[in-house]
C-alpha cells in the first residue's frame, strides 16, 4: 500500500463515521442539543474526508510500512463493529459509547498514522481542517448523559487535541 491509497482509506473511514453521526443526529434530535452536536460532528468528519482526499494529490507514491497500514486496519475494525452496533442502538447512552469508541479509535490510529509516514503527513495531521473542534462539547454531553462506565473512560481518555 502506498501513501495515496492509505489516505484514500482514511478519507473513506471519515465519511463512514460521518454517516454514523448523521444517524445519531436523526435518532436523538429531540434530546436537548445533543442531536445538533452529532450534526456538527458529522459535518466535521466530512470535512476531514474532503481534506484527506485533497491531500492525496500531493502525497508521495512511496510505500507505507505494514505496521502503519495495520493502524488503519484496526480503525476499520472498530468502525465495522460500531456500524453493526448502530443498527441496534436505540438508547442515548449506547450512542454516546459508540461515539467515544469511534473518537478514541480515530485518535489512537488515524492520527498515529499521519504522525509516522513522513513530514508531509505530520503537517497534514496538524492542519486545522483535521482537528476535532467539537470534542469538548462531546465531553460535556457525556458528563450529562452517559453511563458511569463511559464517564469513567473519559477520565483516562481526554479528547482534546
Amino acid at each position: 500500500m502506498n501513501a495515496k491509497q492509505l489516505l484514500e482509506r482514511m478519507a473513506d473511514i471519515e465519511a463512514r463515521i460521518a454517516k454514523i453521526y448523521e444517524r445519531f443526529a436523526t435518532e436523538f434530535r429531540d434530546v436537548l442539543d445533543i442531536g445538533d452536536l452529532w450534526v456538527s460532528m458529522g459535518r466535521e468528519e466530512l470535512r476531514h474526508a474532503e481534506h484527506l482526499s485533497l491531500a492525496m494529490t500531493a502525497a508521495p507514491d512511496t510505500a507505507v510500512a505494514p505496521e502503519v497500514a495495520a493502524h488503519v486496519g484496526q480503525l476499520e475494525a472498530v468502525l465495522g463493529t460500531c456500524e453493526r452496533e448502530v443498527a441496534h442502538t436505540v438508547q442515548l447512552q449506547e450512542a454516546l459509547r459508540v461515539t467515544v469508541d469511534l473518537e478514541a479509535a480515530e485518535t489512537d490510529h488515524l492520527h498515529t498514522v499521519l504522525g509516522t509516514i513522513g513530514d508531509w503527513a505530520k503537517t497534514l495531521a496538524a492542519a486545522p481542517e483535521l482537528q476535532h473542534h467539537h470534542r469538548h462539547v462531546l465531553e460535556h454531553a457525556i458528563d450529562l448523559f452517559a453511563t458511569p462506565g463511559v464517564r469513567e473512560r473519559m477520565r483516562w481518555q481526554r479528547f482534546r487535541g
